[in-house]
């Protein structure tokens, strides 16, 4: 007999048999697929939501062994206010994921040198805030802005006393560069995150590379203002 008609006489049989009879045809045949399909379809449901509901980041601030303070949302929300974010179509990161201890090579500091040279590369990155001793780490005059490019004259006078400077020769290059300011004294940021190992302050750094230094600029303003 042709395997079509055996599988017709198999249906045919199943429609008059009894309703545990038909469950188990359910389970042998069709349970599976079925599973199969409803888990890809609602995989693809979440990557299509995930792909028009991302938002490109405006503003991403990598903040160094740093702790947010409970129900801190209202720092990110009055940094947007002020610097102009509209952040129903743009995100805003303060990313409090990254702990670093100098001369370790524990896993916490092996996985933020590896995320931080990702978010550099890839251009993602636009601010570094961490302890003094963490920042001197990291500061580097290639890699952080000359913050007399992207101040006014009038920023650079007011915030002469904060500015962090780094001695180029160490770099092989000459001069001396003012590649962060010392932030420790904002109130804001004092009231929204607590960062540890800051007893020699809390500084902050432009990406040379960022793509939003205007915004970076803004948050300088909004720290110390």
């Amino acid at each position: 007999m042709p395997v079509m008609d055996e599988f017709r006489e198999e249906r045919a049989a199943i429609k008059q048999g009894t309703f545990r009879q038909k469950y188990q045809y359910f389970k042998d045949y069709y349970r599976t697929p079925l599973i199969i399909t409803v888990l890809a379809l609602a995989l693809i449901g979440v990557l299509l939501y995930n792909f028009m509901t991302r938002k490109d980041y405006a503003f991403y601030a990598a903040l160094i062994n740093c702790s947010p303070y409970p129900e801190n949302e209202w720092f990110s929300d009055d940094y947007a206010s002020v610097a102009g974010i509209d952040t129903d179509r743009e995100a805003i990161c303060f990313d409090t994921s990254l702990y670093y201890v100098l001369d370790s090579m524990d896993q916490d500091s092996l996985i933020t040198v590896q995320k931080l040279d990702t978010l550099v590369l890839s251009g993602t990155l636009d601010v570094m805030l961490g302890g003094g001793d963490e920042f001197a780490h990291y500061a580097n005059p290639l890699l952080f802005t000359d913050l007399r490019e992207v101040l006014t004259k009038e920023q650079l006078e007011k915030y002469e006393p904060y500015l962090y400077y780094v001695d180029g020769a160490e770099f092989d290059i000459e001069g001396s560069f003012p590649v962060a300011i010392y932030v420790d004294s904002s109130k804001k940021l004092n009231d929204a995150y607590y960062f540890r190992n800051a007893e020699n302050g809390i500084a902050l750094g432009i990406y040379a590379n960022s793509s939003h230094k205007e915004y970076a600029v803004s948050l300088i303003d909004y720290l110390m203002e």
